[in-house]
């Protein structure tokens, strides 16, 4: 069930090369992470504060379409980057409890950076010191994870068995990540465009009423393309590591987990450019595709648990 070629890395040469390059992009990654942040949010609560409810002289809380779209892309980005990072530390010669700890550590305060702006917007502000920790600590935990596996591939001896139970454990915490994908799936297509027949016709085809204008080739194509890399990248993951459950139609789940997701991605120019009333192929796709992300994830947490 790993999610990386394991066999003897350090003696396959080009592989061993590969990783290492690989790991170097991930530290950079991680470093412009405290980049992006600073930038969006600031590292105190008076900038955050800003971010999420506008200048105290002219406040203008952020909209939930725009607060549920940054999570769609976050919790997408954390739950592939911790599934190949700690894939990778797995490998390591370090302690099963060490890895266990630091895995947990990430998954919890990975999910609290997530879940804190609904928190800040609809509960309290005060959150966001919640949000401004969970940051740090996720950031110094994964950060720690790096250095760890960096330095195990350069100067400890060959890898060695890890134990089933943190595998289970990598494969249970990338679940949860999908069912929170899900859910804040739900929120984006409610929040930019609601369940309505006539509501979703409004959002592709404008409505003199609300003052908007019709959507834009331009504008719907900049949505589709990297959706479609996105969506491909998240269907063969979830399909390859089905085929290691005792799940009964494994292929039919990844084959429609490909088709329901680009079909939900073409919908829009359908609604758009072919037929209005397309809008009802628009919701029952979402709907379904939305069903089977909640499902394969129940079958990887349950196949975690087995």
């Amino acid at each position: 069930m790993r999610f990386f070629i394991s066999a003897n890395i350090k003696s396959n040469r080009p592989l061993y090369y590969l990783i290492l390059t690989f790991l170097l992009l991930l530290l950079l990654y991680w470093t412009s992470s405290w980049v992006y942040f600073y930038h969006k949010y600031g590292f105190t609560y008076s900038s955050s504060f800003k971010y999420f409810f506008g200048d105290p002289n002219f406040p203008e809380r952020i909209s939930l379409s725009q607060l549920s779209e940054d999570m769609h892309v976050d919790v997408f980005l954390k739950a592939f980057y911790i599934l190949v990072l700690f894939s990778l530390f797995l490998l390591s010669s370090f302690s099963e409890k060490l890895k266990t700890t630091l895995l947990v550590g990430t998954a919890f305060f990975g999910i609290c950076v997530l879940l804190s702006d609904l928190l800040i917007i609809y509960a309290s502000p005060l959150f966001i010191y919640i949000k401004l920790f969970s940051f740090f600590v996720y950031q110094i935990i994964t950060g720690l994870v790096l250095f760890l596996t960096l330095f195990f591939f350069l100067f400890m001896g060959e890898d060695k068995t890890t134990g089933i139970s943190n595998i289970k454990l990598i494969l249970l915490v990338f679940s949860l990540f999908l069912f929170l994908f899900a859910c804040i799936n739900f929120i984006v297509f409610f929040s930019k465009m609601g369940f309505t027949i006539q509501s979703i016709k409004n959002y592709y085809l404008g409505d003199p009423s609300s003052f908007t204008k019709p959507k834009t080739f331009e504008g719907m194509f900049k949505v589709f393309h990297p959706h479609l890399l996105s969506m491909a990248v998240y269907s063969i993951t979830v399909s390859h590591l089905l085929l290691f459950t005792n799940s009964k139609g494994k292929l039919l789940l990844g084959i429609s987990l490909f088709l329901l997701s680009f079909l939900d991605n073409l919908s829009g120019f359908l609604v758009r450019f072919v037929y209005p009333k397309m809008a009802i192929v628009k919701v029952f796709v979402f709907l379904l595709l939305q069903c089977l992300l909640f499902y394969t994830s129940l079958l990887l947490f349950r196949s975690s648990k087995a």
